[in-house]
């Protein structure tokens, strides 16, 4: 009997927490234009099933959309932010990474990995194998094994289709606001006025691309990637590490971290719970 992943179990949060900044804006400005005309692709949304994890998942977007709507945005990240291609810090990353990634289900695959010179506490994965890491978070973080807990939290996300279920999401609340908006015009066709298409955008960006995902598919990266980075070789237990660094930073210089991955202590325990449950 196949397997259903949930969407998303967690209400919308308020707008006004949202701020189009950082890496997601551009892939925002890309994902809110095709989510504007969410009720067309969601008519031939379907179940598919995701080929690393076997389980069959409701997308709007097929994997190549996705990393289509991505591609352009990736380019002016990569020409608007200075990256590093030598060095300590290029290298680690790069080392860190193909051991994480050589442990997960898409072992094997390209990926661009960029290391983009900048002070922000962050990290990030794309669609189409595309994952940034910045040199402030590596300023951060103790050791490798700390480093390998990030890489193998984004690679979860893109295993587990985290990026197509946000998407999926923008559209179908795009779609509800062109269709209640059509009810509530009266019109004798039923046609959208210009300012309801112009508000589909901003619905798009608080529900499926400004937002941190959803709480179980936070989660899910979380318990995936310790997964990966044990199967790296790496120290489990810095997973848990990494939280109580993260938060005692503080300050605005992971500020960007912790309000993309969000409730740290609870993840923070939910990891300490699976390690030993694992045995790891």
């Amino acid at each position: 009997m196949p397997k259903f992943t949930r969407i998303a179990d967690d209400t919308v949060q308020s707008s006004t927490k949202v701020s189009l900044s950082g890496p997601r804006s551009g892939v925002a400005k890309a994902i809110i234009a095709a989510a504007a005309i969410g009720g067309v692709l969601l008519a031939g949304a379907s179940c598919t099933t995701n080929p690393y994890t076997g389980e069959t998942q409701f997308a709007a977007y097929s994997d190549d959309q996705l990393s289509q709507l991505s591609a352009q945005a990736w380019q002016e990240l990569k020409t608007e932010t200075p990256t590093l291609s030598s060095g300590a810090q290029y290298q680690r990353v790069q080392r860190v990474w193909k051991r994480v990634a050589a442990a997960t289900p898409k072992a094997g695959e390209a990926w661009d990995v960029q290391v983009f010179d900048s002070d922000q506490v962050n990290a990030f994965v794309m669609p189409g194998n595309r994952v940034g890491v910045y040199t402030g978070l590596l300023n951060i973080v103790e050791n490798d094994d700390q480093l390998a807990a990030v890489l193998g939290h984004e690679v979860a996300h893109a295993i587990y289709r985290h990026a197509n279920q946000r998407a999926t999401r923008a559209a179908a609340a795009s779609a509800a606001v062109q269709i209640g908006g059509s009810v509530l015009a009266g019109g004798s066709n039923g046609a959208v006025s210009a300012d309801q298409v112009s508000a589909l955008g901003s619905v798009a960006a608080n529900l499926g691309v400004v937002l941190p995902y959803s709480r179980n598919a936070e989660l899910e990266a979380d318990l995936r990637g310790v997964d990966y980075m044990h199967g790296a070789g790496y120290d489990a237990d810095a997973a848990v590490r990494l939280w109580e660094v993260m938060e005692a930073a503080g300050g605005q210089r992971t500020a960007d971290f912790l309000s993309t991955h969000p409730n740290p202590q609870y993840r923070r325990e939910q990891i300490r719970q699976y390690i030993q449950q694992k045995g790891y």
